[in-house]
């Protein structure tokens, strides 16, 4: 490819093959041989296989891709950790939530929000229902800071799917509203983030949820089979149509 401009540091350079979502959260879903399927909600894209998962070659160049790669690189071991029964909490017998205890707060609220920018600025079809408008500048500055910010500057919940990863699928990010306040999903690794993308504050239903510095992270447990995902997945599979 030639010189084109990079989208994060905004020289004209070499741009290289970025995955938007890390590749490493698309290793695990090939278990067993099988090619993973990239499922979206989105009317007229239909349900396609890939090896490799999602990237593109028009995002950034080199230098700017490698500074994901620290971010990228906990975000995965945070999420893929082994779950310990003794930290799930319940009430009767059902696991409601799980407390991962305390994280590196900046390695991992920037790993969220750089996989958001880059599904941002993507020209990837499977990623045009995030549309940032001017927090997409506010993220980038953010990321070139290598600042994660507050609690409430980009607030970031989790959750996560009572299935394993290879089950869940891939499924493309999204836009919702929580008590009137924007926020972005992404969907990685069975896991959900959900983050605010507003200048409203966060909503009371999170209180305690978002991640902090110097606090447990606790991460919500989800019925993948009764979840809305799910069912959206079902019923974009059955109606897909191989296009002519």
């Amino acid at each position: 490819m030639g010189v084109m401009e990079c989208k994060l540091c905004g020289y004209d350079k070499k741009l290289v093959e970025a995955h938007v979502i890390p590749r490493s959260f698309h290793e695990p879903l090939k278990q067993g041989g099988q090619t993973p399927l990239i499922i979206t909600s989105t009317p007229g894209i239909y349900p396609k296989s890939s090896h490799t998962g999602v990237y593109d070659k028009e995002i950034v160049c080199e230098a700017c891709e490698a500074i994901f790669s620290p971010w990228d690189d906990y975000g995965h071991e945070f999420l893929t950790q082994k779950l310990e029964d003794a930290k799930y909490i319940g009430s009767n017998r059902e696991k409601l939530a799980y407390n991962f205890g305390q994280c590196d707060y900046g390695r991992l609220k920037l790993f969220f929000l750089s996989v958001l920018w880059r599904a941002g600025v993507s020209k990837q079809r499977l990623f045009n229902k995030v549309q940032l408008g001017p927090y997409e500048e506010k993220l980038r500055q953010v990321i070139l800071s290598k600042e994660a910010g507050g609690v409430e500057d980009f607030s970031v919940a989790l959750s996560k799917f009572d299935a394993p990863a290879n089950e869940t699928g891939i499924l493309n990010p999204d836009r919702t509203m929580y008590e009137g306040v924007n926020h972005y999903r992404l969907y990685l690794g069975g896991y959900m983030a959900v983050i605010k993308v507003s200048s409203q504050p966060p909503p009371k239903c999170f209180d305690g949820l978002y991640i902090a510095p110097n606090q447990d992270v606790f991460c919500l447990v989800r019925n993948f089979r009764e979840s809305k995902e799910f069912m959206a997945m079902v019923y974009t599979v059955k109606n897909s149509r191989t296009p002519r």
